[in-house]
């Protein structure tokens, strides 16, 4: 599993807008956004806000829309 927030991290987008292409794939698929993908994080405000946790299959899948490079930074993380 990888969460949006590492591939945002990783690939160098706003947390925000990997949400915002993640909801995006999810729709295309005809899913539910609040899909078993979905979940919480601790923002350093304390407060809860929300983030996807990606298998491997749907990480790739979301990469797809991103750049070669892209892809192969978060292919090369440790899996």
């Amino acid at each position: 599993m990888i969460s949006s927030r590492e591939i945002a991290e990783l690939i160098g987008k706003q947390h925000a807008d990997d949400i915002r292409d993640i909801r995006k794939m999810l729709e295309n698929w005809g899913g539910e956004v609040d899909s078993k993908f979905a979940g919480y994080y601790k923002a350093s405000n304390g407060k809860q806000k929300p983030c996807f946790n990606l298998p491997r299959r749907e990480a790739d899948i979301l990469l797809t829309r991103y750049s070669v490079e892209l892809r192969a930074v978060v292919n090369d993380r440790q899996w």
